[in-house]
């Protein structure tokens, strides 16, 4: 929940748990913020300075203590561990400002029990003195005239330019619109920058990957100079093959100098500063400037977007993951949204075929950590902040089981949510990367659910059954006046299809195809 408050309004978020479990459930949720740039201040508690002072030698110095502070070094920006309420005032303020500064993480700060019970002087809180800590808090720099003038001349030399768009940049949505209408250049996402652009605008050709549109992973190989706002470049984005990638020119603009400086690739413009102040920079730059149509380009990418297809219908029985998001995204186009998803198939197929557009409906998912049990926390967390917007949890069935007590607390707080639980038997990414990998699944592919329909019914949620695809039980499902469950038997072979897989290039992405002899109901690894 502070996860998606955090995320939603770029601010940072507090979240506090207890001293031992409580610290250490709260890991997964650190490294979901650390590798997706959320920030977050985090309290857990601790044993007493007391006992913190005993042998360090020893396993346990209190009941329910943890070496938290070095279980969460790598995925916090910073720790601290307060040892009187003054040092606590400092902490806390350094903990706010680190957590949003530069590239922005979660930031922990293990308490003592015996400084959760000392008295403070809110005064003492004001007094701090940070000014050391907000002059780190922006990387805004000039960027040299002489490597402008370069990155102008290069792009007015291109014959097929490319942005990139990153989750590092959704604040910059309108900007980077602006670069778009004045440039005419086309336009790809990563996962995270769903939505920066907008779906309806021709020039966005859709976001790439290893699941990816197959036209978005075509336009990005084609390229030969790609601007990157905010994005990594890894090896979810291009796949192992990037040898069609090494000659293009690449203007990598990052507020992690890590990102630029360990990068993959070699003829790279280097641009260590905000999105936001790169832009500014270079639409000055290009004011008057009499740019190329670029018209063949954009011909070019708008025919792959019309000859290429997706692939993710199968053949046994049940409800198409297509067909289905298709016609939720269709009913919804008109309302303020917020689609959240787990970790899964469900996730790929939502990125697919809902259209997303800033600030109308916007997309929340576990990217950089592929967080199983993601959806429903942040989904009451978005519904809490904003009770006018239509929130969309998009479960599957495996990650769905990961957190669904949380329907607990949405039936007491009487949030308004609409769940689709895409329930296959299957965890499907995982079985469908060890068919192709192992050619079986035995661990994956097929295992018997609890009727997932009861277990919402017996928390006091509406529930429908949708066995095959049906428009009417949809709207009921979706018009309902409460929270609101739609229990989806999708298809058991529903592929995420096309993928790229080790060893592919991003213009030859693998296709599924169903298997010339299927098996008989209920024989094998994949009957149900």
């Amino acid at each position: 929940m502070a996860i998606a408050h955090a995320s939603f309004t770029g601010r940072p978020s507090f979240v506090a748990v207890t001293s031992g479990p409580g610290a250490t459930n709260l890991i997964t949720c650190l490294a979901d913020a650390y590798y997706d740039s959320i920030p977050l201040v985090a309290f857990t508690g601790q044993v007493g300075t007391r006992d913190l002072n005993r042998a360090p030698s020893l396993r346990q110095r209190g009941f329910q203590e943890a070496p938290v502070i070095a279980m969460v070094s790598p995925i916090t920006k910073a720790v601290f561990q307060p040892k009187n309420p003054e040092q606590l005032a400092e902490m806390l303020n350094r903990a706010y400002v680190i957590s949003q500064s530069n590239r922005p993480g979660p930031v922990l700060i293990d308490l003592p029990m015996d400084v959760q019970m000392a008295k403070i002087d809110p005064n003492l809180l004001l007094e701090v003195d940070i000014s050391k800590d907000i002059a780190i808090s922006s990387i805004e720099s000039t960027i040299p005239d002489h490597l402008l003038e370069h990155i102008k001349n290069s792009l007015l030399a291109a014959r097929r330019p490319l942005v990139l768009i990153g989750g590092g940049v959704q604040e910059d949505w309108s900007r980077i619109r602006g670069l778009a209408k004045r440039t005419r250049i086309p336009a790809v996402s990563s996962l995270r920058g769903l939505g920066i652009m907008s779906y309806k605008d021709p020039l966005f050709a859709g976001w790439i990957g290893h699941t990816g549109l197959p036209w978005a992973n075509w336009t990005l190989a084609q390229a030969d100079w790609v601007l990157v706002l905010g994005s990594r470049l890894d090896i979810r984005q291009t796949g192992t093959e990037v040898g069609q990638l090494e000659n293009k020119i690449i203007v990598h603009v990052d507020i992690d100098q890590n990102e630029l400086t360990h990068g993959r690739f070699n003829r790279t413009f280097q641009i260590h500063t905000t999105a936001r102040s790169f832009l500014d920079s270079f639409m000055d730059r290009m004011e008057g400037e009499l740019l190329p149509d670029w018209v063949l380009w954009r011909n070019e990418v708008q025919s792959q977007k019309e000859k290429m297809k997706l692939n993710d219908h199968g053949q046994e029985e049940g409800v198409c993951p297509d067909e289905l998001f298709s016609y939720v995204d269709m009913l919804t186009r008109k309302r303020k949204t917020a689609v959240v998803t787990g970790v899964g198939a469900h996730q790929q197929w939502a990125a697919r075929y809902f259209s997303f557009d800033r600030p109308h409906k916007l997309f929340f998912t576990s990217a950089g950590h592929g967080t199983m049990g993601y959806c429903l926390p942040v989904a009451i967390g978005l519904k809490r902040m904003e009770n006018d917007r239509l929130v969309i949890a998009i479960d599957g069935d495996g990650s769905f089981q990961m957190n669904l007590q949380e329907l607990a607390l949405i039936k007491s707080h009487n949030l308004d949510l609409k769940i689709i639980i895409m329930d296959n038997s299957r965890l499907g990414m995982v079985s469908q990367f060890q068919q192709i990998t192992f050619g079986d699944d035995p661990a994956t592919g097929y295992f018997p659910n609890p009727d997932l329909a009861k277990i919402s019914i017996a928390y006091g949620l509406s529930t429908f059954k949708l066995n095959n695809f049906d428009k009417g039980t949809i709207k009921n499902w979706l018009s309902c006046p409460k929270s609101s469950v739609l229990h989806v038997r999708a298809q058991h072979d529903a592929p995420v299809s096309p993928t790229l897989l080790a060893e592919q290039h991003l213009d030859d992405m693998w296709y599924w195809s169903p298997p010339i002899s299927k098996q008989k109901k209920g024989e094998g690894a994949h009957g149900r």
